[in-house]
């Protein structure tokens, strides 16, 4: 992955531990308070304008970033000509699930969905079906050959 100016330096931060009480405070607590109503939808944008900054070349970096950056597990269940589906899963989304009535992964949607497009060159849209019995949480991600990325997105 290429780093860019608005990138947070990961070589002296990778080995570091936080505890997952101040990342989920932050994500599930304060966002939420200062987004609203608008917290899921504002998520999913929020995560296209992090995939701009930590632009992926692959599927394979894609992966590493989300293990990086403690979103979780992912994994590439299947690709077709229009779509692929990803599953996500962790220990942290585990007591996500144990916790919360509805959690979110807009973030992670987002995010997929710009490095998908990027990837691609095609308008793409990613949708999040959450998996609670099974602790995990799958991505559809979705788009069309016709629908071509201009360059300003």
């Amino acid at each position: 992955m290429k780093k860019t100016k608005e990138q947070i330096d990961t070589a002296q931060l990778r080995d570091m531990q936080v505890p997952a009480f101040a990342y989920e405070l932050l994500r599930e607590v304060l966002i939420p308070d200062i987004l609203g109503n608008e917290s899921a939808s504002m998520m999913y944008w929020a995560g296209k304008s992090l995939a701009r900054k930590y632009p992926a070349e692959s599927i394979d970096e894609l992966i590493a970033f989300f293990s990086l950056a403690g979103f979780g597990n992912l994994s590439l269940v299947h690709k077709k000509k229009d779509e692929m589906e990803f599953q996500l899963q962790s220990e942290l989304i585990q007591a996500r699930f144990k916790t919360m009535k509805e959690p979110s992964f807009q973030l992670e949607a987002g995010f997929i969905a710009q490095q998908v497009q990027r990837m691609n060159k095609q308008i793409t849209e990613t949708y999040e079906h959450v998996k609670k019995r099974a602790d995990k949480v799958h991505f559809t991600v979705k788009w069309d050959y016709k629908d071509m990325e201009f360059e300003n997105e």
